[in-house]
This record gives structure tokens, C-alpha cells and sequence, in this order.
């Protein structure tokens, strides 16, 4: 490695040796190994051959292979992994990928830039764009697209506003951040085969409660892929359950400032479903349109634990 490490990369995982192998093939393609970065797998308990994977390519790339680390997370869930690579990370930022991307070639050296540019810096994410595997549903719409990943804000470098934050699968921090505001929400977040999020939302409401700018880096582009597992009725209405029952947690204890917020703006969200449905029912896709009602509605289903 040309200079002393400033970031780690932080890639959880759990029973996707195949996906994470591409991953890492795509990280290697960058030639991260001639980058100031490392690369950290936290494995949650994979039956699979994810330590294989990690192991095969450590070897392959010989003396430079000490830039990956391999570590086994045996509490299970999303957020223990996130905190364990925090834990375990020994660089002052911190980034974290899924284990099912392909990272373009600007990806790393836009994040590298990022921190030597703005030393500052508390918290920024990139662009994601979904690669479907497999054919994409007639009823995937383009708004259902953050579902599976996509997170595009457009091209220019800008600050995060409102309500707006950056996607798991592609956000960075500075890691000293988590020694003041703390790690994530372990309640909050996958586990295992369970769909629940909310955990990257609560911790960026932590981050702007302290009026911390958060970035977007365009040029931080990954690809997250979605393969036919992910496009069934059945994985979306339990997507969207979950998200409605991580609501339900985020919300037990927040203030009645917080939680009315928060009512306005998923009522918004219902809103504006009337106007789009129109258009797609407009347009001949019945599909579309039905599927963002029963969208919103798994929601508050999960809300309710009406499951």
C-alpha cells in the first residue's frame, strides 16, 4: 500500500459468498491495494463459503492480501456487524458497503478525495443505482426503486437536505463521530432472514439533532445488484412490514415534535401516491399503480403489527 490507510471499508454480510465475491472482485478492480485504504468483511454468522471467498482473495493478492480483513460477528444483525467494523477499524473514516455491489472506478478515489478535501467532514453517502440480475417486475416502478437500493440525487457534490440522508449500502463517517452521539440502534436493522430497517435513519436524526452536514458524493457511484429473490410480491410486501415495525421502534421514545414530523411526512408520502398512480393508470400500467398503494399500505400494516 502507497500511504498510511485513512479509510476502511466495511462490508457486512451474511450468506452471500457468491454476490460477495463479485463485490470484492469489483473493490479489487479499483486497485484499492495501491489506495491509503483497507478493505474489513464482517461476517454475521454465514453458513455459506464466505470465509473461502475472503480467504481466496487475500492469497491471490499475496503480500497486499493484509489489506483484508476477515472477522466473524456471532451476535446476529445488520447493526451488531455496522458496530463491530466500527469497533474494529483502526482508520480514522470509515465507509460501508453491502455485499452485493459493483463499484464503478471513481468510486474509491471519490471517497479518498472526499476526506483529504474536507478533513472535517462528519458524514457523507454515494450514489447507488440498482443492476437487475434478473428481469425487472412490470410493477417496479421507478419510486419503488429506494427499496432495493437506489439512491440518486444527481450529479453535483451538495450537502444533504431536509429530511434526506444517505443509503446504507453506500455511506461513510468520520469515526470518532460514534464515540459522541453512539453506535447503531441493535433493535433497529436486519436479522438474519428478517427484513426491519430504520437503523441508518435513526442514526442520521442522532447526527442532525448536533447540526452535522452530511454530503453527497456523486462521483461515489456503485451499482447494487437485485437478483429474482428480490422481486417477488412477497419479499416487498415483507420489505415494506418491516419498515413500517422499525417506525413503530424509532418512535416509541422520540418526542411528540419527532413524532408528529414524522406522521407528515409518511402522510405526505400517501399524497402523493393519488397523483402517481394516476399517471401510471394514465399511461396503461395498472400494475404500477396498484403496487404503490399496497406499498403504503403494508407500511402501516407494520406499524400496527397487524402482521
Amino acid at each position: 500500500m502507497s500511504e498510511q490507510p485513512i479509510i476502511t471499508f466495511i462490508i457486512c454480510t451474511y450468506n452471500r459468498a457468491r454476490y460477495l465475491d463479485e463485490t470484492l472482485n469489483s473493490l479489487r478492480e479499483n486497485d484499492f491495494t495501491n489506495s491509503n485504504c483497507k478493505l474489513l468483511v464482517v461476517d454475521n454468522n454465514s453458513s455459506d463459503e464466505t470465509p473461502a471467498v475472503v480467504k481466496k482473495h487475500r492469497e491471490s493478492l499475496g503480500k497486499d492480501g493484509k489489506a483484508i480483513h476477515y472477522i466473524k460477528e456471532t451476535n446476529q444483525g445488520l447493526s451488531y456487524a455496522r458496530n463491530r467494523g466500527i469497533q474494529e477499524a483502526t482508520t480514522p473514516y470509515v465507509v460501508f458497503l453491502d455485499d452485493d455491489i459493483v463499484a464503478t472506478n471513481t468510486f474509491i478515489s471519490a471517497w479518498q478525495s472526499f476526506f483529504i478535501r474536507y478533513p472535517e467532514a462528519i458524514a457523507a453517502g454515494g450514489k447507488i443505482h440498482v443492476q437487475f440480475d434478473d428481469p425487472r417486475p412490470n410493477w417496479m416502478s421507478h419510486f419503488l426503486l429506494p427499496l432495493l437500493g437506489y439512491h440518486d440525487l444527481g450529479d453535483t457534490f451538495k450537502k444533504y437536505s431536509g429530511s434526506s440522508y444517505p443509503f446504507g449500502g453506500n455511506m461513510g463517517f468520520k469515526k470518532s463521530i460514534f464515540k459522541k452521539i453512539g453506535l447503531f440502534h441493535t433493535d433497529l436493522g436486519r436479522k438474519g432472514e428478517s427484513l426491519n430497517a430504520g437503523e441508518e435513519k435513526e442514526l442520521f436524526r442522532r447526527l442532525r439533532e448536533r447540526s452535522v452536514n452530511i454530503y453527497y458524493l456523486p462521483e461515489a457511484f456503485i451499482y447494487h445488484r437485485v437478483n429474482s429473490s428480490r422481486l417477488t410480491l412477497d419479499y416487498i410486501r415483507e420489505q415494506a412490514l418491516g419498515l413500517g415495525q422499525s417506525m413503530r421502534l424509532r418512535l416509541e421514545n422520540a418526542s411528540s415534535t419527532i413524532f408528529f414530523k414524522n406522521w407528515i411526512i409518511e402522510f405526505g408520502k400517501l399524497l402523493s401516491s393519488f397523483p402517481l398512480a394516476a399517471v401510471y393508470l394514465l399511461s396503461f400500467q395498472p400494475a404500477k399503480a396498484g403496487m404503490l398503494f399496497r406499498f403504503r399500505w403494508w407500511i402501516w400494516k407494520g406499524y400496527k403489527n397487524q402482521v
